[in-house]
């Protein structure tokens, strides 16, 4: 194997800053999978900071990923304004459920009612916060929860009654997703204002804009006019950058995604595509993004070692091809806690046989 010349962490930022690196980075997006490798109930990863940083980095470390943990809250925004989590005890769970909503039958629900949460004591923020500062301590990647307001508003009513709110009462929708806007603003503040300028990156998921949920007429009307102005403020605010995972089948979204800001000048924002979007499209509408992607979660889980090392082999060597020095390797969504640990290490063994420039 050759010799690396970078560290994990150095060839994470070259991305950033559109430096060039010794070869394709890889990371690791599996929270229960790091909770089941190191032994700890995946509930640790949500609500015990420490034991979430440590697991992951453990894993990390045990496995040779590029990169450094991250905190994440799955349904994140219900929490946050008032609704109830619920931890799961099953070791193959991928993370908490929502077991109350803070919006529950909207039809007679006062949306004027629903009040912007104190962003230092609210959900899990908190948390959020002290891994960050574990973040900070370690010299790894600083980062808070952003998101995209359509999907963290639609965890306000659950995801099928948003979406019928949106078509019945798209007044309601608007004053919800202009809320959550508002949130998520004060959030990004808060982080930016602790570690300053230049240090934090955003981190968003955008799982119900899938076309399998929404027309790309209701993400123009509903989601775009809010994750622009989030997005350009925030880099405003002094964001590094905008990390967005593209959840699902966003192929009919691409145009209106490429109107996002996701950068500073002069650096890269960072999108990471599941299987359902080509690494040809990827590199086409975002020129100017570094893109990760974007092995299927169902080979990692339910292949044979052999066949995962050839599919990442492919992976590495299309993307090295399309976007060379702008392409991270990694699963197209998040690995299941099921999945065998050899699968896993074939992601690894394929970026350091043929990941190199």
């Amino acid at each position: 194997m050759r010799k690396p010349e970078m560290t994990g962490h150095e060839r994470i930022e070259a991305l950033y800053n559109k430096q060039p690196q010794d070869r394709v980075p890889v990371v690791h997006k599996g929270y229960a999978f790091c909770a089941k490798h190191v032994g700890i109930p995946v509930a640790s990863v949500y609500r015990d900071p420490r034991a979430s940083f440590e697991c992951q980095k453990k894993t990390y470390e045990d496995f040779g990923f590029d990169g450094g943990p991250f905190y994440t809250f799955v349904a994140y925004g219900a929490g946050e304004f008032g609704g109830k989590i619920e931890y799961k005890k099953d070791e193959n769970a991928f993370g908490p459920e929502v077991s109350e909503r803070p919006i529950k039958d909207w039809e007679d629900f006062d949306i004027d009612s629903l009040q912007l949460p104190d962003v230092k004591t609210a959900g899990c923020i908190p948390h959020e916060m002290e891994f960050a500062k574990m973040q900070e301590a370690e010299g790894s990647e600083i980062a808070f929860i952003c998101g995209t307001p359509f999907t963290h508003a639609a965890n306000l009513f659950g995801v099928p009654s948003f979406l019928e709110c949106v078509l019945i009462d798209p007044d309601m929708a608007h004053a919800a997703l202009r809320k959550m806007t508002d949130h998520i603003l004060q959030v990004a503040e808060y982080f930016i204002g602790t570690f300053g300028p230049g240090r934090v990156l955003a981190r968003a998921v955008s799982p119900t804009e899938s076309n399998a949920l929404i027309s790309p007429k209701i993400l123009e009307e509903f989601s775009m006019p809010y994750v622009k102005e989030l997005n350009s403020k925030v880099l405003e605010m002094g964001a590094k950058a905008v990390y967005m995972h593209m959840c699902g089948d966003h192929n009919l979204n691409l145009p209106y995604w490429a109107e996002v800001p996701f950068h500073q000048p002069g650096k890269r924002g960072m999108l990471s595509v599941g299987k359902e979007i080509s690494l040809e499209d990827a590199a086409k509408f975002f020129p100017d993004c570094a893109i990760c992607g974007n092995l299927d979660p169902a080979i990692i889980m339910n292949g044979t070692p052999e066949e995962v090392y050839k599919a990442s082999c492919e992976i590495i060597e299309k993307g090295k091809a399309l976007m060379p020095g702008r392409f991270e390797f990694m699963a197209g969504c998040e690995v299941g806690p099921g999945s065998p640990e050899e699968n896993v290490a074939m992601m690894v063994k394929a970026v350091n046989d043929v990941g190199w420039y």
